[in-house]
């Protein structure tokens, strides 16, 4: 089979394993609160965001109040994570312009988005896909950049490029689906140290 025919048996494969394939941050409410837990998720596990988030909306639950509140105290409470103080300014600040700008509720415009502090081109899609099936790109994390490079549907190394080759192969109604099913087959079948081969699909069209 072609790339195009690969892609589109892999994405049914993995469906197959996860028909109700979802985010794994949990603790969030509001589009402003998910908008927080992906800007705070990148090169951090879920788990660990799913740990500090608790309490944050427990003491800043929306963007007006995140917007006023004292970095240092926002450090503190998620000092668990990676990044944290970089992470922390990032959010007061976007708190602060979406508050401004945008009456307290995230754009749902991915150029808008990617206008805010610590809101890259995956953040971005993440929040717009998983919570409206946005389709206006796909998400690339380490767990997508894998699937994709072993499968051969990529030959790049940087997340964006990979974005890119994922978007020409797959049509743009499917690319909400596309980082949550590859994200947990990454995580927990096609793993960067041991896979679970039993749970490996397409066993034969992978190149590396």
């Amino acid at each position: 089979m072609n790339k195009k025919e690969l892609a589109k048996q892999l994405l049914v494969e993995i469906e197959k394993i996860y028909p109700d394939a979802k985010t794994e941050l949990t603790n969030w409410k509001t589009p402003f609160q998910f908008l927080v837990c992906t800007m705070l998720s990148a090169q951090t596990t879920d788990k660990q965001v799913n740990k500090v988030t608790k309490k944050l909306f427990e003491k800043y639950p929306d963007a007006k109040v995140l917007s006023k509140a004292k970095l240092s105290d926002v450090t503190d409470t998620i000092r668990g994570i990676n990044y944290f103080r970089t992470k922390a300014k990032h959010i007061v600040q976007t708190a602060t312009i979406i508050e401004s700008n945008y009456a307290g509720e995230p754009p749902k415009d991915l150029d808008e988005l990617q206008k805010l502090p610590g809101v890259g081109y995956k953040t971005a899609n993440v929040f717009l896909n998983d919570l409206y099936k946005s389709n206006q790109g796909i998400a690339v994390d380490t767990h997508v950049a894998r699937v994709a490079m072993t499968y051969g549907l990529t030959k790049n190394t940087n997340p964006t490029k990979i974005a890119h080759d994922l978007e020409k192969l797959y049509p743009k109604r499917d690319w909400y689906k596309v980082n949550s099913l590859f994200v947990l087959y990454g995580r927990y079948i096609l793993k960067a140290k041991k896979r679970v081969w039993e749970k490996v699909v397409l066993k034969e069209n992978i190149v590396i």
